[in-house]
């Protein structure tokens, strides 16, 4: 039996064709501009017990690990991680409610 090997750009491309038939607000438009994903998603993956292991800087530095891994085939979704791991950083700094634009890229 040949093991399932998934291809993580294909899933990433499905998603973004599920998000696509969701009427999103301009908060969460805003969030999948900058980080590929909502606001809750956001907060799930700040909030997942998982990450509690190695704490936010852990986190921080499994997320510019994926940023390093597809920037060559696909850089906006590089840039994305990228804008995710400033997130965690300015979360883990101690700002409670970070600024969802300081220090971002478009």
């Amino acid at each position: 039996m040949a093991e399932f090997e998934p291809d993580w750009n294909d899933w990433h491309e499905y998603l973004m064709k599920e998000i696509e038939h969701y009427e999103l607000s301009e908060k969460d438009n805003q969030y999948m501009s900058m980080y590929g994903c909502t606001q809750d998603d956001m907060l799930c993956m700040m909030n997942d017990p998982m990450n509690f292991i190695g704490g936010h800087y852990m986190l921080a530095m499994s997320i510019l690990s994926d940023a390093q891994h597809v920037i060559a085939h696909d850089p906006e979704q590089a840039r994305q991680f990228i804008n995710k791991a400033k997130y965690v950083l300015r979360s883990w700094k101690g700002d409670n409610n970070p600024s969802p634009t300081v220090g971002l890229t478009n």
